[in-house]
């Protein structure tokens, strides 16, 4: 049974009923001896020197036929009749420790009805408390039977009987010494018990609050009492501290009324009487009760807490303290974390932002440990050797991936005493290909001076290097291309005779492509081919005047692997070798493609073979065929000889394709200048000259000056803008080279045929400034009406060359285009703000001719009008086509 540990150690309150004394619990030493003491057979009675009973067990009761609280507190001359009160007092006085006392006694039960009882009295000898106890032991029966024995035959018997029921009690006598002795030992270590733990102890053994209860010298200790203070309940309470006094007293009095079986549990402080300082105790306490329910005793103790509850203030203070200090470096850790996540979050945006750096530079990091051999690479590293993120490092397996020939040098550099390398070498992929890289690493040393780490990038170079050598080889395809055409142009404006065209065209191929002879051959068959010129010995060979030497030869069949794709593109160039047997040929235009022998399998042209040992005999070892072609289809080729292998790379093959379209050009002008009048000649020669000038030499004016600005980025390290010239660069060749193709076979520009004009004009405009410090714009005006094929094409023309001229000579920061249209007419404005020029004083060149040609073709009027230091305009007026122009027919 538990209760509230804050409640005294106090009398009970008479009148209140208590429970039932089956419910009371045994709890300590004491409770052991009242069990004890209620269940010994013999009537045994506890008196106090006085007479008074303090205690009487039910055996007791039963015998005297009355009940617990009618014996305690009564006194024995009250039933006993044989003796009078000061006879009982005396014969209780005579009574030592060392013995007990045998008295017979007659006594008076509570029907009335008198007994005999043989009375043995004991004094227990307590160290504070002075008790006798009374072992009654009934013998009226016994009497009563000794009086009936008639003789002495039964009164022996009778004798007998009395002696074994004496050696019973004796024997009982002696057993309830034993347990007495033991109750007593057991009370003196449960007080020594008490005493050495500093327990008060009470024990109230009055129904009356206002007697005074039994306390121990520790208890009026806690409560600041004087030892000899005989303390009432009114006095405990007193002793109380006034804010705990009602919860106490209501504590005391439940225990006292059978709550929880009499248990009783406080914990409070007290008031000392003198100084008035608190203190704390903690109290435990159980009340007796008798057969009817009523509190007949209350003990318990008292210990001082004072100490422990200051302990917990104080540490119930230190909590509160550790919890505040706990909060505050919870908020500061919470910053401190609270930053460390933004730094983290940082970092991390900085480790994407630079594994997309890396990704986009194709820049990867690295690190080396040397005595741990531990390498630790970045995810583009592992990229850049195609290895998986999860393959296991080691120093071998780098350099397996080294390429043997570069293997020394990247051993040597990493063995060296330098801290810093910056060294390139090539990467071998599983695959075979072939990549470059650049190699950056610093060194870390440690306190000797050893190199223990290296520290680094790989960049992977590879595209640099190939558009390094492909600007290489664009540049000279183009400076191939511009130098040839500005050559024909200078033939065609400057040439009187067309006959000699077609020797100029080849004498260039020749000493372009550094060839030995240049033949041109026309298709006049699915297989067969007419040849129509050879150029050797710097001489044209031409047997007759129609182109023709009369014979036909066949150099392919339509079967053949590399004849058959020829004839399906048309494009395709055919490399072959001619000092082995038999000859070969394969696609030149198409990167490591298989040789075939040259006839293959089927038959061929008897004259071949003699024309196989004419060219051994003059040295040749390797043949280049370029396809040529008119609308579209395949016309012929064009033969280039050498006495070099391997000579001829893509870039020449490039510019042997549209060299060959110039031979073309010259075939059909030569052709052209047999079949029509003097005047019709020139006039052709006129306007293959200014087609050619307005468009290719425009071009590749834009071609030169792209590149010259990759040279300017190349040599600044500008690799990204480098890259962009460069690839403005090639779509201006390949713009340049189908114009080439369109004015061999006199088709419509090939900006004209995917745009209209405004778009065409805009997108030229673009294209050519680009990467220059000129600033262009196009502007249209009005509602724009359709415009003939002719128009557009001169009006393009037009723009181009008035553009190349600004790009040239100008030195412009600014070219405005305006393309207006009017309700009767088109404007077409083109306006500088370069250095200018004085129209009077300037000799027309080609340029100029070619301008006014294309506006007087027009119907329409040119004016220019241009000062030195002030610019330069170009206005066209054309006159509109009638159904635009207002006018009804």
């Amino acid at each position: 049974m538990h209760n509230d540990a804050n409640s005294p150690a106090v009398p009970p309150r008479p009148g209140s009923p208590p429970p039932p004394s089956e419910h009371v619990r045994v709890t300590d030493r004491e409770e052991l001896l009242e069990l004890l003491f209620a269940n010994v057979a013999e009537a045994l009675l506890l008196i106090e020197p006085t007479g008074r009973i303090v205690e009487a067990n039910p055996a007791a009761c039963a015998m005297l036929g009355r009940g617990k609280s009618d014996i305690v507190g009564t006194y024995p001359w009250e039933f006993v009749t044989s003796a009078s009160r000061d006879e009982i007092l005396e014969s209780l006085g005579r009574v030592e420790p060392s013995g007990p006392v045998s008295v017979p006694c007659t006594y008076r039960r509570a029907s009335g009805e008198l007994g005999t009882m043989d009375l043995r009295l004991s004094r227990l000898g307590c160290p504070k408390r002075d008790w006798l106890i009374a072992s009654c032991r009934e013998i009226t029966e016994e009497k009563r039977i000794q009086a009936r024995l008639p003789d002495a035959s039964e009164r022996e018997t009778a004798a007998e009987e009395l002696q074994r029921l004496n050696a019973e009690l004796l024997r009982q006598a002696s057993h309830l010494r034993e347990v007495n002795q033991t109750l007593l030992d057991s009370e003196q270590r449960l007080r020594l018990a008490i005493e050495t733990g500093r327990i008060g102890l009470w024990v109230w053994n009055s129904t009356d609050l206002g007697n005074v209860g039994d306390w121990s010298q520790r208890m009026k200790e806690i409560f600041g009492l004087p030892l000899d203070a005989e303390v009432t309940h009114d006095m405990f309470l007193k002793c109380v501290h006034p804010d705990d006094r009602t919860r106490v007293d209501s504590l005391v009095m439940q225990a006292l009324a059978g709550a929880n079986g009499g248990e009783y549990r406080a914990e409070y402080r007290t008031i000392h009487p003198r100084d008035g300082s608190e203190r704390w105790v903690t109290a435990r306490g159980q009340a007796f009760f008798n057969a009817d329910g009523q509190a007949i005793r209350f003990i318990g103790t008292v210990m001082d807490i004072t100490e422990r509850k200051r302990a917990e203030e104080a540490s119930a203070r230190l909590n509160m303290e550790l919890e505040r200090r706990i909060r505050e470096r919870t908020a500061d850790l919470e910053r401190i974390n609270q930053a460390f996540r933004v730094e983290i979050e940082e970092r991390r945006k900085s480790e994407a932002s630079l594994t997309r750096t890396q990704r986009l530079t194709q820049t990867g990091s690295a690190t080396w440990i040397l005595p741990t051999r531990q390498l630790i690479w970045s995810d583009e590293t592992y990229r850049l050797f195609e290895l998986p993120p999860d393959t296991k490092l080691t120093p071998e397996l780098v350099a397996s991936r080294v390429h043997p020939e570069d293997l020394p040098v990247y051993l040597q550099a990493f063995a060296g005493k330098s801290d810093d390398l910056h060294f390139g070498h090539r990467l071998v992929m599983p695959d075979g290909y072939i990549k470059y890289v650049e190699v950056y690493a610093t060194a870390v040393r440690d306190d000797a001076g050893q190199i223990v780490e290296w520290a680094g990038a790989l960049r992977d170079v590879t595209s640099i290097r190939q558009s390094a050598e492909a600007l290489r080889a664009s540049e000279h395809l183009a400076r191939g291309q511009f130098a040839a055409l500005t050559r024909t142009l200078d033939v065609l404006a400057q040439e009187s005779n067309p006959e000699r065209l077609l020797e100029h065209v080849l004498r260039m191929i020749v000493g372009r492509l550094n060839g030995q002879s240049v033949s041109v051959y026309e298709r006049s068959g699915a297989s067969e081919m007419d040849l129509v010129a050879t150029f050797e010995d710097d001489r044209l060979h031409a047997p007759s005047k129609d182109l023709s030497l009369g014979k036909r030869v066949t150099l392919f069949t339509e079967t053949h692997p590399v004849w058959s794709e020829v004839l399906r593109t048309g494009v395709d160039i055919v490399i072959g070798e001619i000092d082995c047997d038999p000859p070969r040929i394969r696609l030149g235009s198409r990167e490591n493609s298989p040789w075939y022998p040259w006839h293959g399998d089927a038959p061929h042209d008897p004259h071949v073979p003699a024309i196989y040992r004419r060219l051994a005999a003059m040295g040749v070892v390797a043949t280049l065929t370029v396809p040529t072609l008119i609308g579209g289809k395949l016309a012929g080729f064009i033969g280039i000889r050498s006495r070099h292998k391997n000579l001829f790379r893509a870039s020449e093959m490039e510019l042997a394709r549209a060299l060959a379209h110039q031979a073309m050009l010259a075939i059909q002008l030569t052709r052209l200048s047999r079949q029509s009048r003097e005047a019709a000649i020139a006039a052709e020669r006129n306007r293959m000259a200014r087609d050619l000038h307005d468009t290719l030499a425009q071009g590749f004016t834009g071609v030169i000056v792209q590149l010259e600005a990759t040279e300017d980025a190349w040599s600044r390290g500008l690799l990204p803008e480098a890259g962009k010239h460069l690839a403005r660069a090639r779509e201006l060749a390949r713009g340049s080279l189908q114009e080439a193709r369109r004015s061999a076979h006199a088709l419509r520009s090939q900006a004209l045929a995917e745009k209209n004009f405004s778009e065409a004009m805009d997108d030229l405009i673009k294209k050519m400034t680009s990467g220059t410090t000129v600033i262009g714009a196009f502007t249209v005006e009005g509602s724009p009406w359709p415009l003939s094929n002719e128009w557009e094409e001169n009006l393009l023309r037009i723009g181009q060359e008035v553009l190349t001229n600004i790009l040239r000579h100008a030195r412009a920061r600014h070219f405005d285009v305006r393309v207006a249209f009017e309700p009767r007419r088109l404007r077409f404005e083109l306006r500088d703000d370069g250095v200018g020029f004085d129209p009077a004083a300037q000799s027309e060149g080609l340029g100029l001719i070619g301008i006014k040609e294309r506006v007087e073709l027009m119907g329409g009027e040119l004016t220019i009008r241009s000062a030195e230091g002030s610019g330069t305009a170009v206005v066209a007026s054309l006159p509109a086509p009638y159904h635009y122009s207002g006018f009804t027919p």
